[in-house]
């Protein structure tokens, strides 16, 4: 926007000087020099016009050229922004892909570990359930002959505790027989307030020698139960604590390996089983083998595939752990054969 100044200023200019005189010729003829100084003071205006019309227009231009670069500036943002989602998207899925595929195959080793693990302790269980169900059938034997025979020591004891109870308290009859005759007796002379007196004194005596006797007995019979009950417990408790609960029906599987080998047209088929199952058949291996000659087994998927090469892989790098080079060859070997 052009634009209008006045500026205004008083100007100080000092001056000197002298000036030499000359005057005619006379009595008194000749020169003279004169000397001034002093300051002078002049107010001095300027006008200034100021046209602003070109850089106005500059500006204008400058401003356009500005926003044109601010719009490519944020469009080459934009694409920098989607370009740099795009690829940290492709990064973080191979990041991604890749760690789930570590720990699937991780996971996977440790399966097949564990599942070796796992059938090694069921067959070591499976041995030791057949054990223990033997134990408790024997237990169970010797429980029902030691019941039997605490039930016939409590039969007789109770017998004999009646008999020995009737011959304790025999003599305490023949008193009461004795008492109750001379207090029949007694009853017909003048000594009837003597023989009431004795009465009670006498009852009393057989009624405190019965308690006595049957607390004795009581006792015994109580010490006697509670040792069977210690007994019984302790054979309960040692019962449960090496059985366990089942009907008996389980299924039982165990390890088989089937080898078929073809050469020149002849065929040499093999089932090795575990010895302990074998031992009392002699004939088990065959029909073992007769029986899987005909049997389909199913297509082996990827995942068991890669199961087992993980098994094999583990097994090799613990039995085959040399550098040598007979090492190297049978692991090369093992390799070769197991890709085909």
């Amino acid at each position: 926007m052009s634009y209008n100044r006045r500026f205004t200023r008083r100007v100080a200019v000092p001056y000197s000087g002298s000036m030499t005189v000359y005057y005619p010729a006379s009595q008194h003829g000749g020169s003279k020099t004169v000397y001034y100084d002093g300051t002078a003071y002049e107010d001095v205006e300027v006008d200034i016009h100021v046209d602003t019309s070109p850089f106005d227009a500059s500006v204008a231009n400058c401003n356009d050229h500005v926003n044109g670069l601010t719009a490519s500036v944020g469009a080459m943002n934009t694409a920098q922004c989607i370009a740099i989602t795009e690829n940290a998207d492709k990064v973080s899925k191979s990041i991604v892909d890749g760690f789930f595929h570590t720990v699937r195959t991780d996971l996977i080793t440790q399966k097949a570990e564990l599942e070796q693990v796992i059938e090694a302790r069921l067959l070591l269980l499976r041995q030791q359930a057949a054990s223990l169900k033997e134990k408790q059938q024997t237990m169970a034997d010797d429980y029902a002959r030691t019941t039997a025979r605490y039930q016939k020591i409590f039969s007789d004891l109770n017998n004999e505790l009646s008999v020995r109870i009737h011959e304790i308290d025999q003599p305490v009859f023949n008193l009461v027989k004795d008492v109750d005759s001379q207090n029949d007796r007694m009853l017909h002379t003048d000594m009837v307030q003597t023989t009431v007196t004795m009465s009670k004194e006498s009852s009393v005596l057989q009624a405190q020698i019965s308690v006595a006797t049957i607390k004795n007995h009581a006792l015994e019979a109580m010490g006697m139960a509670q040792k069977f009950l210690t007994s019984k417990a302790i054979s309960e408790r040692t019962i449960r604590d090496t059985t366990i609960e089942g009907a008996g029906k389980e299924k039982y599987l165990i390890p088989v390996c089937f080898m078929r080998t073809e050469s020149d047209k002849n065929i040499d088929q093999r089932c090795l089983v575990p010895e302990y199952f074998s031992k009392n058949d002699d004939n088990f291996q065959n029909r073992l083998c007769d029986t899987l000659e005909e049997y389909e087994f199913p297509v082996q998927t990827y995942s068991e595939t890669e199961q087992l090469q993980s098994y094999i892989q583990i097994e090799m790098a613990n039995k085959i752990a040399g550098d040598d080079t007979h090492s190297c060859r049978v692991r090369d070997m093992i390799n070769k054969m197991l890709n085909k």
